[in-house]
């Protein structure tokens, strides 16, 4: 008896970088909308890693819907700004749609429209 084990077969299907891919070699993640790929986060304390986190998804090429409603305004106040910065650098946009709640952005995300008709959807 051997140290590894032998492996039962399993139904699991596995796709492979060219069952990701159509016809023309785009990848169908490209079919997806920035809504789609959209991230939700809702941010319960001001940390460093919240908030890098945030901006690392931004970065990523992700838009970034946050809810602020669980953090002292003080402290949300203070995420807010740095935040803008990244969204700015980027040439993006920021939609605030609630008292609390933004969609942050890269312009490359607002592009395909979807993040426009999330916008528009939610007034």
């Amino acid at each position: 008896m051997g140290i590894f084990k032998k492996r039962k077969k399993s139904n699991k299907i596995e796709f492979s970088e060219y069952n990701n891919k159509e016809k023309g070699g785009k990848n169908r993640s490209s079919l997806l909308t920035s809504f789609d790929r959209m991230e939700y986060s809702i941010v319960t304390e001001n940390s460093k890693e919240t908030l890098l986190k945030i901006c690392d998804t931004i970065l990523s090429g992700k838009a970034v819907l946050a809810n602020f409603d669980k953090l002292d305004p003080e402290d949300a106040n203070e995420m807010l700004p740095f935040i803008s910065g990244v969204v700015y650098a980027t040439r993006g946009e920021i939609y605030r749609l609630d008292e609390r709640l933004f969609l942050f952005g890269r312009k490359e995300e607002f592009e395909d429209g979807s993040l426009y008709q999330y916008v528009e959807d939610t007034k």
